[in-house]
């Protein structure tokens, strides 16, 4: 009798998930909301943006609803759009957030799932014609900030971020090439002080960019983190990123009388803000 029950239960299961599954192929391409219901997850940006959103990062500008959350980010080559689950919804394996990013005609679609901290903790890279995986893994220290990054693909990377001080003072970067035995290993060092710069700058803003002052190249992510997905900023702003030879890339910073920054130079770009 206990044989008879649990087959029928393992078909009654069966049975369920192909409903579930043929229901979610049914939906149109651009209908990315799924209903579902699992753990509360909170997405706040009130959190990482303490003192108010900016309304320009270099060539970003950033478009919020009447919820405040994040619907859009346009630059001069890409537009992207968010779309949210639920504002305070259930993940485990369903996803929270679908970010949309369009350039030149092509579009990348960016599945997250978030963590219990509201950000992102999984997010995997979605392209036409594309089946081979690309995923991202993202970890947190007890500040709600970045500690580890680990990019699933051809070639594996992974960033190793240590603080100090509610900063990121050194990152470490494995590239793991095939077979996995291989690894190139990097490290570059944060200063937030310098002689053209004695004093730390307090990142009023929470301003974060990742691949020009830390070295983190994440891509199209980067632009989660100005939607309040990618935890939270260090406390001061950095002026060297410092490789391993010693080389330093500098960065100079104008804050506007309140303390926002408004202008960062490196090299012979100028990055602008907007608040």
């Amino acid at each position: 009798m206990k044989k008879t029950i649990t087959i029928a239960l393992l078909a009654v299961a069966v049975i369920g998930a192909t409903f579930v599954l043929s229901s979610c192929s049914n939906k149109k391409d651009d209908d990315w909301i799924i209903e579902r219901r699992p753990d509360p997850v909170t997405i706040d940006l009130s959190k990482v943006f303490t003192n108010g959103m900016p309304k320009e990062v270099d060539s970003m500008t950033i478009q919020t609803d009447d919820r405040g959350l994040v619907t859009g980010i346009k630059t001069k080559d890409e537009t992207v759009s968010f779309k949210y689950n639920n504002t305070k919804t259930r993940a485990i394996v369903i996803p929270n957030v679908f970010m949309k990013v369009e350039r030149n005609g092509d579009t990348t679609v960016y599945i997250m799932f978030l963590g219990k901290n509201g950000f992102v903790r999984r997010c995997m890279k979605e392209q036409k014609e594309n089946t081979k995986e690309d995923t991202w893994y993202f970890t947190y220290n007890d500040n709600d900030q970045l500690t580890n990054i680990t990019h699933s693909a051809d070639i594996n990377k992974i960033f190793t971020l240590t603080y100090k001080d509610g900063n990121i003072s050194e990152i470490e970067t494995k590239t793991i090439l095939s077979p996995a035995t291989t690894k190139q290993k990097d490290t570059c060092k944060v200063a937030y002080t310098s002689t053209a710069t004695p004093t730390p700058i307090v990142n009023k803003g929470n301003i974060m960019l990742f691949n020009t002052t830390f070295g983190i190249d994440m891509g199209a992510i980067r632009y989660a983190y100005y939607a309040g997905l990618l935890g939270k900023a260090t406390k001061n702003l950095p002026v060297q990123l410092i490789d391993k030879n010693g080389n330093k890339n500098n960065f100079t910073w104008t804050v506007n009388s309140n303390g926002f920054p408004t202008a960062m130079t490196s090299g012979s770009h100028q990055y602008k803000f907007g608040w």
